[in-house]
C-alpha cells in the first residue's frame, strides 16, 4: 500500500540561496535543499494523496514535460525519511560524523547576536561596494606588511630578548591575539546580522578534541538569496584579520622593548592563523566562501559521504545519488585528501605535546 507523505511539523519551505527551495527543520536547526521537481513534488505532501496520485498531477502540471515515474517521488520520500523530515519520523539533532567528529561544537552564547546589533545596523545604514572594496584592499594591505614585517626583523630581533623578556612577549601576545580571534568572530555575526540573518550564538570547538576553536553559529544565512551577502559573512573574519595584522605590523616597526617583541610573536599568530584559514582541506573562512561563491553546500559532508560510501562498498545516500560521476570523483579526491590532512594534523599535535612532555620531564 502506497504511503500518503506529509512533512513533519516543524518543517517548512524557505526561498533562500540563489532562490533555492529549502526545507528547514527547526527541530536539529538545519537546512535541507531539494531541486525544483523535487519542490514541486514536496508541495502536494497534504498526508492524503499516494505516490500516484501525486505523480499524475505533477504531470498534469507539467504536460510538456515527460510523465513523472512513481519511483522518483518513491526515492524522494526515501531521502526526507533518511532526513527524518517526514510525519512520522521522529525528530533528531544533527549526528555528525567522519572528520566532523573530530570538531565538537559547544553553543556557550546564544545572545550574543543582541551584543551585535547595535553595530551589525550601524554596517547596514553605511554599508557600500566602494567602502567594502576598500576595507577589503586595507586588509590585503595590512597582510602583505604584516609578513614582510616578520620576515624582515623576526630573525635578528627574537634571538635578542632576554628570556624573562621574551616570556613575556609570548604570554602578552596570546592575550591580544585570543582578543583579535573574538573581533574575527565578532565581524562574521555582524555582516550576517546586517545582512538580515544574526547569528545563532558564540561558542568554541575542539579541534582534533585538543585545540580550541573559537566560532560563531551562521548556518541561517542560508536564507540570503544573494551569494555576496553569504560571501561577505564568510569573509569578513579574515577582512578584520587584516586590519588587526597591519596595525600589529605598525606597532613592531615604530617600538623597541618589550612592545617590539610582543608584536612580533603576535604577528607570528597571526600569520599562523591566516594560514589555517586560508586551508581549503579544513572547515576554513575559504572553504565557507567557496560554498558561498559557488552555491554549493556543505562539500566537505558530501565528500565525507562518498568516500565512506566508495571505500565500504555501501549505497549512496539518496541525495548524492544523482550526482555525475565527474563530481563524485572530484567530491571523492577532496575527501581523501581533507582525511590525510586530518591525519597530518593529529600526528603532528600528538608528537607536539609528546616532545613537550619529554622536554618537562629533562
Amino acid at each position: 500500500m502506497e504511503s500518503t507523505p506529509l512533512l513533519r511539523e516543524g518543517v517548512e519551505e524557505v526561498i533562500g540561496m540563489d532562490d533555492q527551495v529549502l526545507l528547514f527543520d527547526a527541530d536539529s536547526g538545519v537546512y535541507h535543499r531539494v531541486g525544483p521537481l523535487a519542490a514541486a513534488v514536496v508541495r502536494k505532501f497534504d498526508g492524503r494523496l499516494t505516490h500516484s496520485q501525486i505523480a499524475d498531477l505533477i504531470s498534469a502540471d507539467y504536460p510538456n514535460s515527460s510523465p513523472l515515474d512513481v519511483a522518483r517521488i518513491d526515492e524522494l520520500v526515501e531521502g526526507l525519511h533518511e532526513k527524518s523530515l517526514l510525519a512520522g519520523d521522529t525528530a533528531q539533532r544533527r549526528k555528525r560524523g567522519g572528520l566532523d567528529r573530530l570538531l565538537p561544537r559547544f553553543l556557550v552564547f546564544k545572545k550574543f547576536s543582541s551584543v551585535l546589533a547595535p553595530a551589525a545596523s550601524l554596517v547596514r545604514k553605511i554599508s557600500h561596494p566602494i567602502l567594502a572594496a576598500i576595507t577589503c584592499l586595507v586588509a590585503i594591505a595590512g597582510y602583505i606588511f604584516g609578513i614582510s614585517t616578520l620576515f624582515s626583523v623576526e630573525s635578528r630581533v627574537l634571538t635578542t630578548p632576554e628570556a624573562s623578556q621574551l616570556a613575556s612577549s609570548v604570554l602578552l601576545a596570546l592575550i591580544i591575539h585570543l582578543l583579535g580571534v573574538f573581533l574575527h568572530e565578532s565581524w562574521h555575526g555582524i555582516i550576517a546580522g546586517a545582512c538580515g540573518q544574526p547569528i545563532r550564538g558564540l561558542g568554541f570547538a575542539l579541534m582534533f578534541w585538543v585545540i580550541p576553536v573559537a566560532y560563531v553559529d551562521r548556518t541561517d544565512a542560508y536564507r540570503l538569496r544573494n551569494r555576496s551577502g553569504r560571501v561577505a559573512i564568510a569573509l569578513a573574519g579574515m577582512v578584520s584579520d587584516g586590519w588587526v595584522m597591519g596595525a600589529t605590523a605598525l606597532v613592531a616597526t615604530s617600538t623597541t622593548g618589550l612592545a617590539h617583541a610582543t608584536a612580533l610573536v603576535l604577528l607570528t599568530y597571526q600569520l599562523l592563523l591566516l594560514i589555517a584559514n586560508l586551508n581549503p582541506l579544513a572547515p576554513s573562512d575559504t572553504v565557507a566562501a567557496i560554498e558561498a561563491a559557488t552555491g554549493s553546500i556543505d562539500i566537505r559532508g558530501r565528500s565525507m559521504a562518498i568516500f565512506r560510501a566508495t571505500i565500504f562498498r555501501t549505497p549512496l545516500p539518496s541525495y548524492l545519488r544523482n550526482l555525475s560521476l565527474h563530481r563524485r570523483v572530484l567530491l571523492f579526491i577532496y575527501g581523501l585528501l581533507s582525511i590525510a590532512f586530518a591525519a597530518w594534523a593529529i600526528c603532528f599535535v600528538v608528537y607536539t605535546l609528546w616532545s613537550g612532555l619529554i622536554q618537562g620531564v629533562r
